[in-house]
C-alpha cells in the first residue's frame, strides 16, 4: 500500500500509544507525505477527526504538516463537533416521541458507538442515524403510520420497521431480527430509554457494515477495532453460532482479520479458527486480503474506483465476492449491483 495508506492506518485509533507515533515518525521520514490527499481520504473514510488529534495537534512529533491541511483538519473537525450535537438532539427528541406511545425502538450503527465506543463522538464522522422501530409496518392503522413517518422524515432519522436493510445486506443474509430484539439490551441516551443490541450482535452488524463498505472503509474497521477494545463482555461462543445461524461466517471473519491486519484489535487467540470456515474458503480469503493489502490502495473515498459501464469498480469489490456464497452472489446479482 501506499505510505499515506499505511500513515492512516498507524494514526486511526483512539490509543495512539509511542509505538504507532514511531511509525508515523518513520513513514515521515521515509516517504514524502501528500498531505492533502491523506487528509481527502481521511475524510472521506471518516477519520479525519482522530488524524488531526493524532497528527496536528501533537507538536511534540514535530511534523511538516502545511498550515493550510491543518486549517482544513480544524475547520472539519469543529463542523463534525456542531453536526454531532445536532444530530444528539434530534435522536433525543425522536425517542421522546416513540417513548411516548409506548412504541420501542432500536438504535444501531454510529448512534452506540457514539454513545459506548467513542470518548467523544466528535472523532469520527457518520452519515446518518439509524433506528428500527420494534413493530412491522402493517401493523400500524394509516393515519398513526403516516404521523410517525412524517415525524421521522423531518428528523432526517434513517429507519425501518422491525428489521434494518443494512443488517440484511437488503434481504441477500437471513438475519433474526426477532432473536435480536429478544437479546437486546436497554439503556437510557440523554435520560430517553432506547435498545441497543446485546454486544454480540453489534459486533455481527459492525462486520456486516464493514462487509457493505468492501472491508477497507477505515471508519468501518475503527468501529470493530474500538468495539473489541472497549466492550470487555463479548461471550465468543455466542457470537460465533449466531454468525453461523445468521449465515455470515465468512463475512465475519473476513472483516476481523482486515482488522486485525490493518489497525490491529484485541482479539482472543484462536477466534478466527474456531469460525470454522471451509478451508479452502478461509485460504482464498486470505489469499485476496494480503493482495490487496500488498498491491491496492485505500480509493479515495469509499465505494469508488475506475469507472466501468457507469459504475465505480475497485480492486477492494473482490473481497465481498470471495466472502459470498453462491446463493448470496445469486441473489445480489438480481436485486442489485456490488
Amino acid at each position: 500500500m501506499k505510505p499515506e495508506d499505511r500513515l492512516l492506518f498507524a494514526v486511526s485509533r483512539q490509543d495512539f500509544t509511542e509505538k504507532h507515533q514511531q511509525i508515523v515518525l518513520g513513514l515521515c521520514q521515509r516517504y514524502s507525505i501528500p498531505w492533502e490527499t491523506l487528509f481527502a481520504k481521511a475524510e472521506q473514510h471518516g477519520v479525519a477527526p482522530l488524524v488531526y488529534i493524532n497528527l496536528c495537534q501533537r507538536s511534540s512529533l514535530g511534523l511538516d504538516i502545511p498550515a493550510k491541511v491543518v486549517d482544513q483538519y480544524r475547520m472539519f473537525t469543529f463542523r463534525n463537533t456542531i453536526w454531532k450535537e445536532q444530530r444528539s438532539k434530534k435522536l433525543t427528541d425522536t425517542l421522546a416521541y416513540f417513548h411516548e406511545r409506548m412504541i420501542d425502538v432500536l438504535l444501531i450503527k454510529g448512534g452506540v458507538l457514539d454513545l459506548l465506543v467513542y470518548d467523544h463522538p466528535a472523532y469520527v464522522t457518520s452519515n446518518d442515524i439509524d433506528l428500527v422501530i420494534h413493530r412491522r409496518r402493517e401493523e400500524y392503522a394509516p393515519e398513526e403510520l403516516n404521523h410517525l413517518m412524517s415525524h421521522l422524515h423531518q428528523s432526517g432519522i434513517e429507519y425501518d420497521f422491525f428489521e434494518h436493510h443494512d443488517m440484511t445486506i437488503n434481504g441477500v443474509l437471513p438475519v433474526d431480527f426477532k432473536r435480536i430484539w429478544d437479546d437486546a439490551v436497554r439503556i437510557n441516551y440523554r435520560d430517553q430509554p432506547v435498545l441497543i443490541m446485546c454486544p454480540e450482535d453489534m459486533l455481527i452488524s459492525l462486520c456486516i457494515n464493514s462487509c457493505r463498505k468492501r472491508f477497507f472503509r477505515l471508519k468501518s474497521l475503527l468501529d470493530i477495532a474500538e468495539t473489541l477494545n472497549r466492550i470487555e463482555d463479548l461471550q465468543w461462543d455466542k457470537l460465533l453460532e449466531k454468525a453461523r445461524s445468521y449465515d455470515c461466517l465468512n463475512i465475519v471473519y473476513a472483516a476481523l482479520l482486515v482488522t486485525q491486519r490493518t489497525l490491529g484489535c484485541n482479539l482472543p487467540v484462536n477466534v478466527l479458527e474456531g469460525l470454522t470456515l471451509n478451508p479452502l474458503r478461509a485460504t482464498l480469503i486470505r489469499i485476496v486480503i494480503n493482495f490487496l493489502l500488498r498491491w491496492s490502495s485505500l480509493p479515495a473515498a469509499p465505494n469508488t474506483g475506475q469507472s466501468f459501464l457507469g459504475k465505480q469498480i475497485h480492486l477492494s469489490l473482490l473481497l465481498p465476492y470471495v466472502v459470498y456464497r453462491g446463493y448470496q452472489i445469486r441473489y445480489k446479482l438480481a436485486h442489485e449491483i456490488f
